[in-house]
């Protein structure tokens, strides 16, 4: 956890991800199996809000007929990561790429508490949208849970967030502040 907690700063004060959290405009929670088969039937009913280094979702669909709820998600930018789960598992080599955003959250379901559950989305910034991934190259998307219930089975959390708050690249930041600089610098030399 110490590890996503660092790296997630690191990575916002870079300017990667949504500088104010935004509101989900639609979300989806999807539980697959070790084979890409669907588990129980999606939510689609799912809320939350995702920036500044955390995201949130909740349901009051329940699923397998019991509610569900999440907490302590925290998001991060590029890089591998090594997440220590609360309940003693460990996710290794954890890859976000360029135009993805990765994600750590604990899911209670029923007396099941501190479910760990990784996700790593590709981000479209022209549409807001946060799909869920193959985070380990085994042809389903996620990764499959370390503990709880449901071990072995990937939950994904699909969503899109208005447009208005997708967050402008670092790249841009750094370019126009560069930009700036430079402009400063001919305006002073033609002063002197």
């Amino acid at each position: 956890m110490k590890k996503t907690q660092i790296a997630t700063a690191v990575a916002f004060s870079l300017g990667i991800g949504i500088a104010q959290a935004a509101t989900m405009t639609s979300a989806t929670f999807t539980l697959l199996g070790s084979d890409g088969s669907i588990i129980g039937a999606p939510d689609p009913a799912v809320t939350g809000s995702i920036g500044s280094g955390t995201w949130s979702v909740a349901s009051t669909t329940p699923f397998s007929g019991l509610l569900w709820t999440a907490h302590s998600g925290t998001t991060f930018g590029p890089g591998t990561y090594t997440i220590d789960t609360v309940e003693g598992g460990i996710y290794t080599n954890i890859v976000v790429g360029a135009n993805q955003i990765g994600g750590h959250m604990l899911f209670n379901w029923a007396a099941s508490t501190n479910i760990d559950v990784v996700q790593v989305w590709d981000f479209c910034n022209t549409c807001g949208a946060y799909t869920s991934t193959d985070i380990d190259g085994d042809g389903v998307h996620g990764i499959g849970m370390l503990d709880g219930p449901f071990a072995t089975t990937n939950a994904n959390f699909d969503f899109v967030v208005p447009v208005s708050a997708v967050p402008v690249p670092a790249a841009v930041w750094l370019f126009g502040s560069g930009l700036i600089g430079f402009l400063g610098m001919t305006a002073r030399r033609k002063a002197t």
